[in-house]
């Protein structure tokens, strides 16, 4: 799982990132202040057509944040990723759709 934080609210700032939110070792967080991460994803969206459904995108705010992707286990990332099973933002707003999606996900593998 990759997480990427950057700043959209003012007082959001590298020194209050939350690092300890996620204690799982296979999440790898960074921090992104040129929010190109968020960019990118938000000029592609129209390229990620998730295979589950997608809930709350776009946003107005120019970069894709407070969201998440779920992508297939074979995944590729070439000019677009493809294999996306489902997004959703707010995170929070889209928790269960993210855990349903998830344990198909899991469940696929099996």
């Amino acid at each position: 799982m990759f997480v990427v934080w950057f700043n959209m609210y003012p007082g959001d700032q590298e020194s209050r990132w939350p690092r300890g939110i996620f204690t799982d070792t296979r999440v790898v967080q960074t921090w992104d202040e040129p929010k190109a991460a968020g960019r990118w994803f938000m000029s592609h969206l129209s390229d990620l057509r998730p295979s589950r459904g997608g809930i709350g995108l776009p946003q107005p705010e120019g970069a894709l944040w407070d969201a998440y992707l779920l992508f297939d286990r074979d995944a590729m990332w070439n000019a677009t990723p493809t294999t996306i099973l489902s997004s959703g933002s707010s995170v929070l707003r889209t928790r269960q759709k993210l855990a349903d999606d998830l344990q198909y996900a899991i469940n696929r593998v099996r």
